[in-house]
């Protein structure tokens, strides 16, 4: 328990620096209600891991580690998304015994929009996009895992998220990832981020991770899964040869 507290609470402090850009001390303790103790703990270990800068009774993001809101997300690189989402489709089987896990993101977001045609693969996933995606398009092929909202990236998360999510056998998982640069595998934009992704990749006969490239020189909070973990990425030609070169000797990378 204590430690689902303390992903929440931190979670809590990433999700307002998201949305402030700085936040006082003051309202961080007010906020979260916990002693100025516990707070400083936090930060100091979240400054170390190089999630936030600390300075004069303010905490602030760190500068390589601010990532965009999901509605800014969805409207860069469409072009080369859509190719890479469709290069997806092409390595996830079809039948109607086929289960696809979906994580949250907006390139994900993009191979959910072709496969919410397909009335025989089911879904399963924490997303709140697609689930609505499903809706409107009345397909009901979909398990929402439920949990708790975060409005950042509209993704559900926590206990109830994670306990039915332990429970389902999944032929492919497609994880997303806010960026990789100074990762050894795709990172995660918070903590209930990483655990969300790593149940996908434990239960999933494959592990696709799609990306475009741009998510090179986008940093993340935390690692979210290795690369070693993961069966395919896809991604496009824009990727740096630094980052093609430490993926492909780890897993195999297919570029659009």
């Amino acid at each position: 328990m204590k430690k689902d507290q303390l992903i929440r609470r931190r979670d809590r402090i990433l999700e307002m620096l998201v949305s402030q850009e700085e936040v006082r001390v003051s309202q961080l303790l007010t906020e979260l209600q916990i002693s100025d103790e516990t707070l400083r703990k936090d930060l100091i270990e979240m400054e170390h891991q190089g999630m936030v800068a600390r300075r004069h009774g303010r905490v602030s993001l760190a500068e390589k580690f601010n990532d965009d809101s999901m509605s800014v997300r969805e409207l860069q690189n469409q072009t080369v998304k859509k190719r890479i989402a469709k290069e997806v489709l092409r390595h996830i089987p079809e039948g109607h015994d086929e289960v696809v896990g979906l994580d949250v993101g907006s390139t994900v977001y993009g191979v959910a929009k072709l496969l919410v045609q397909d009335r025989s693969r089911t879904i399963v996933t924490n997303s709140l996009d697609i689930v609505s995606l499903y809706a409107h398009e009345e397909n009901p092929n979909i398990y929402c895992t439920g949990g708790v909202l975060r409005t950042v990236d509209r993704g559900l998360y926590g206990n109830w998220t994670r306990d039915n999510l332990k429970g389902v056998r999944m032929t492919v998982a497609v994880l997303g990832t806010p960026g990789i640069m100074e990762r050894e595998g795709i990172g995660a934009i918070s903590f209930d981020d990483r655990e969300m992704k790593q149940l996908y990749a434990r239960n999933s006969q494959k592990v696709i991770a799609a990306f475009d490239s741009t998510k090179g020189i986008h940093g993340a909070w935390i690692d979210g899964v290795p690369w070693e973990d993961i069966d395919l990425v896809i991604t496009d030609k824009g990727i740096s040869d630094s980052d093609r070169e430490r993926i492909e000797r780890k897993t195999e990378l297919i570029l659009v």
